[in-house]
C-alpha cells in the first residue's frame, strides 16, 4: 500500500514537472528585445530641405531563427516650386517578420544576417495646393487644390544584417524594396516623400536603413 502511494505520488511529482517545464519553455519564446532609432533619417532629414522623417524600430526574438519585427514614425515633405506649393505630413507602422541565415556561433550569439517580409500603412495628409498655369496666349492663371486625407498600404522585401559592438548595443543595416498595395491614392499630387516608404511619386521604391538599438532580456 505504502509502496504503490509512493508510486502514485512520483508519477504525479514528475508529470507536474514535465508541464512546468513545458510552460517555461513556451513563457520564454519572446525572450530577447531590441529597441532603436534609424541614424541614417536624422542625417538625411537634416541634409535635405524637401523633407524630415524620423524612424523607430522595435524587434523580438520568437524563435532560434525567427524575429517578430516593428517600425514605425512620422515625416513631413514639403512640394515648393514656379507650378506647385503644398506641404504633407504623415505617419506608419510597419510590421513583419524576419528569418536569420546563419547559425549561432555560441550560446547567446545575436550577430546575423536576415531576410524579411513587412507590410506598412500610413495617414496621410496633404495640404491645401496652390498652383500656378502659365500661358502666354491665354495669360496665367492660379488656383487651389483642396486639401486631402487618406490611408495607403505597401509591402516590403528586406535583407539585411545585425551585429553585437558590445554588450546589448547593436548596429543594423538593411535595404529594403517597397510597393504600393493602392498607388491610385498618389495619383494626384503625390507627396515629395512619405515617411516609412520614400518617393511616393513611385509604384516601387527602394530605401535603407542605419539603426542604433539597444538589446535586453534572456539570450538563448
Amino acid at each position: 500500500m505504502i509502496a504503490s502511494s509512493i508510486l502514485v505520488f512520483y508519477a504525479i511529482h514528475t508529470d507536474a514537472q514535465t508541464d512546468s517545464t513545458k510552460l517555461k519553455v513556451k513563457s520564454t519564446d519572446f525572450s530577447y528585445f531590441r529597441v532603436g532609432i534609424d541614424a541614417s533619417k536624422f542625417i538625411a532629414s537634416n541634409v535635405s530641405k524637401n523633407y524630415e522623417a524620423v524612424e523607430f524600430a522595435m524587434d523580438a526574438n520568437y524563435k532560434s531563427n525567427l524575429i517578430l519585427s516593428s517600425e514605425f514614425g512620422f515625416g513631413n515633405s514639403f512640394v515648393k516650386n514656379e507650378y506647385l506649393n503644398y506641404k504633407s505630413n504623415n505617419v506608419f507602422m510597419r510590421l513583419g517578420i524576419d528569418k536569420t541565415l546563419f547559425n549561432k556561433e555560441f550560446a547567446g550569439d545575436m550577430d546575423n544576417a536576415f531576410i524579411g517580409i513587412r507590410y506598412g500603412f500610413g495617414i496621410v495628409n496633404r495640404g491645401e495646393a496652390d498652383y500656378t498655369v502659365y500661358n502666354t496666349i491665354y495669360g496665367n492663371s492660379v488656383g487651389q487644390i483642396k486639401d486631402a486625407q487618406f490611408l495607403t498600404h505597401w509591402l516590403e522585401l528586406t535583407g539585411g544584417f545585425k551585429m553585437e559592438l558590445k554588450k546589448n548595443i547593436f548596429i543594423g543595416w538593411n535595404i529594403r524594396m517597397k510597393t504600393f498595395i493602392n498607388p491610385k491614392k498618389f495619383e494626384q499630387l503625390p507627396p515629395n516623400y512619405l515617411a516609412g516608404y520614400g518617393r511616393s511619386d513611385k509604384n516601387t521604391a527602394f530605401g535603407y536603413n542605419f539603426y542604433l538599438m539597444y538589446g535586453f532580456g534572456k539570450r538563448k
